[in-house]
């Protein structure tokens, strides 16, 4: 049951108005926010079996008797996202003489000296005279992530899509070509917040575009880059491509990209502390996260995803004499390089036909989301794992209802905000409901954003070099 608090915005028809902007709904007082915060502090620690390391100074302030160590941290991390309280590292302010070290809930008062603690209600700040905060799980070799990206309001792009289309033969796919494909909504910036607030042990990010740059987007330093199609297409003359399974099929010719990566579309979100293991196993198998949807038989007017999901199986078939039964969850796709160059090398006619398709087409494979789990586990290189996960398609009626419950109950470790087919939900108000909520999960803006750009703003242009 949600807060009636809540149950009143929703009858409002609103999110994200006065009330959770100000993150002090009218009936919570800083003393209820502070025995709040406490209760799920102890919760928290009790879980992670640290609670004798603490005691209790006030309602706003709880004491470590002993340095924790770095599981220990780890753990009462975790366990602190459960209750939706990130770990935000703060300094050693406000804490009584001669302590020597300690954990303060935020208030009103001290959300005065970061005013982004009062967008963020429930963010729990760590804080600690030794300089410390909660060390995060080291990976034992590097990963990567690989986002794709494409701007749709782009006019030059726009342009080439209009053209291509003209060109093109045959019936599309249902949805092949859909404008929900290609909307950009600043979900890369949320995106690349969540990962640098729960994942900040990745090593690289790429993000592969039609020489498409978010106007916000920093990449001084050093450690996000912007990879042009035509650096990573083995054929430049597919291009320019309209055609996510087309991009995918390419990934793993980034220059410079780790054996090991995760492969993200930006309406995919952690929505909680997340560690390697997540992804990859002891002997260094990647994990796939298998939903329950079955893949099903051919159907006219199908969707894209349905039918490359056939073509996989029947390249498995041919290929291992196996099948597949289940579709995969829109989560974080952890990768093997060489497990991608094995297909693209024993499936080359089905990959070149993939890359070669302008928009999404009957012959297609979906390879990094789908193949490579199914090709992987055939060669002993990939395992089934378990995510926590939440999908919400934004074109659905209940999608408020969802988005509030997403913010105000157990948060999962992965979720993803889609939108099927546009024409469901206004633009404009779908627009406002999706940024409303992410600005209020993910306030804090993270190091690959440039400061001076403004919200809403999404392409600084193209380069003057040859597109695509």
């Amino acid at each position: 049951m949600l807060p009636p608090h809540i149950l009143r915005m929703l009858a409002n028809n609103t999110f994200g108005g006065t009330a959770l902007r100000s993150g002090l709904p009218a009936d919570w007082t800083p003393e209820r926010i502070r025995a709040r915060h406490r209760e799920e502090f102890l919760w928290a620690a009790t879980t992670a079996g640290v609670a004798a390391n603490f005691r209790t100074l006030d309602a706003g302030t709880i004491l470590a008797e002993s340095p924790l160590a770095a599981r220990d941290r780890r753990r009462l991390r975790q366990a602190l996202a459960i209750k939706g309280l990130m770990a935000q590292a703060a300094a050693p302010t406000h804490l009584p003489e001669g302590a020597a070290r300690g954990w303060r809930v935020a208030d009103a008062g001290f959300a005065r000296h970061r005013r982004e603690l009062a967008d963020a209600l429930g963010v729990l700040v760590l804080e600690g005279t030794d300089g410390g905060a909660p060390e995060p799980a080291a990976a034992p070799a590097p990963i990567d992530v690989v986002y794709t990206w494409v701007d749709g309001s782009d006019r030059e792009w726009r342009a080439e899509r209009a053209a291509a289309q003209a060109e093109a033969t045959g019936t599309p796919l249902a949805t092949s070509d859909d404008e929900a494909r290609y909307a950009s909504r600043d979900e890369l910036r949320y995106s690349l917040r969540s990962l640098e607030y729960f994942a900040p042990w990745i090593n690289h990010i790429y993000i592969v575009t039609a020489d498409q740059v978010p106007g916000w987007l920093d990449t001084d330093g050093g450690r996000v880059s912007v990879v042009p199609h035509r650096d990573i297409f083995a054929d430049p003359g597919n291009l320019p491509t309209f055609n996510s399974h087309a991009i995918e099929s390419q990934l793993h010719h980034i220059e410079g990209l780790s054996e090991r990566f995760i492969y993200m579309n930006d309406d995919v979100f952690f929505g909680r502390p997340v560690d390697p293991e997540l992804f990859y196993a002891a002997d260094g198998s990647s994990r796939y996260f298998l939903s329950k949807q079955r893949i099903g038989a051919e159907k006219p007017g199908d969707l894209p995803v349905n039918v490359a999901a056939r073509n996989n199986r029947a390249v498995l078939q041919r290929r291992f004499g196996r099948s597949s039964i289940f579709k995969f969850l829109h989560v974080a796709h952890a990768q093997l390089r060489t497990t991608l160059e094995a297909i693209e090398a024993d499936e080359r006619d089905e990959v070149e036909r993939t890359a070669a398709a302008r928009f999404r087409s009957d012959t297609d494979l979906s390879i990094p989301s789908s193949l490579a789990h199914y090709y992987g586990t055939a060669l002993g290189r990939a395992v089934p794992g378990e995510v926590g996960y939440n999908y919400i398609d934004l074109s659905d009626a209940t999608a408020r209802l969802r988005l509030l419950r997403l913010m105000w109950t157990e948060r999962p470790q992965m979720f993803c905000l889609n939108e099927v087919a546009s024409g469901g939900r206004r633009e404009q108000e779908t627009l406002k409901m999706m940024q409303h909520f992410l600005q209020e999960y993910f306030p804090f803006p993270s190091a690959f954003e440039r400061p001076e750009v403004p919200r809403g703003t999404v392409a600084a242009g193209r380069p003057a070099a040859a597109r695509n």
